[in-house]
């Protein structure tokens, strides 16, 4: 369940930040009615409960133990304070034995039982998107796609000005776009970058995308931005570096690699 540096740097770029979908509005476009259906058949495509069964087949040592005990505990629990603080527990279990897709569930639960705690729901989007990084069931893939987007949706149905929850639902719609709609999160991050020029974050995104692209000219402009906005940024030293290499600019190359790997 390893990822790479650059899978890391697209989704865990904010996961130390921390319902109403569409704001609770009373009315809702036929489209937008749509796309709710549609979202919440693609969220019953697996059996959480069975991935769960199958995640403690496979825990080794005492973890098996571990998590009978806390699941006994949230049984027990009849405060909500309680029962949230359970949950928390479980969920930091899965996590750290590598099964983000359950530590996913719980911080869903935990969100729902919130309801209108905006980090929770921003905790269990990044969750379920570093889930959806480490999936190789093309099923449990689009279950956690789709439990990110509605979780960030939900955050910014609380907070819709929140830049970092903003970024992590663009990145969901650039690592898996849209059939239908394939530049709806490179738009996002464009739209996002009009609005805050100055923000380093969608510099840094829109910067990494345009490398990838071979768009080296606009790769350098705007890692270029990052590093004088945020030159603790290594990775963005690093991505730098890259571009100009590419560009055949040797003396700027080696310079950003000095620091990238200093």
């Amino acid at each position: 369940m390893s990822l790479t540096k650059n899978q890391l740097g697209t989704i865990i770029l904010f996961i130390g930040m921390f319902l109403i979908i569409y704001l609770g509005c009373d009315t809702k476009s036929k489209e937008q009615a749509a796309l709710v259906t549609t979202r919440a058949e693609n969220l019953e495509i697996i059996n959480i409960d069975r991935v769960i069964s199958e995640a403690k087949q496979q825990l080794q040592g005492n973890d098996l133990l571990i998590i009978e005990n806390l699941e006994l505990s949230l049984g027990k629990d009849k405060e909500d304070s309680l029962k949230i603080k359970s949950l928390k527990s479980i969920a930091s279990f899965w996590y750290q034995k590598g099964f983000p897709l359950v530590s996913g569930h719980y911080a869903n639960t935990i969100a729902n039982k919130l309801k209108v705690d905006e980090m929770a729901w921003s905790i269990c989007g990044t969750t379920f998107a570093i889930a959806s990084k480490s999936m190789e069931d093309e099923n449990q893939q689009k279950y956690a796609v789709s439990k990110s987007r509605l979780a960030f949706e939900n955050a910014l149905s609380i907070n819709s000005e929140k830049i970092d929850n903003r970024i992590n639902l663009a990145l969901s719609y650039v690592d898996f776009p849209l059939q239908e709609n394939p530049m709806k999160g490179v738009l996002m991050l464009v739209e996002l970058n009009k609005q805050y020029p100055e923000n380093s974050a969608v510099l840094f995104q829109l910067g990494r995308l345009a490398l990838g692209t071979n768009q080296l000219e606009k790769a350098v402009e705007r890692l270029s931005k990052v590093v004088e906005l945020t030159p603790e940024n290594k990775e963005a030293h690093c991505l730098l570096a890259e571009a100009y290499s590419k560009k055949g600019d040797s003396t700027n190359a080696q310079k950003e690699f000095e620091i990238c790997n200093s």
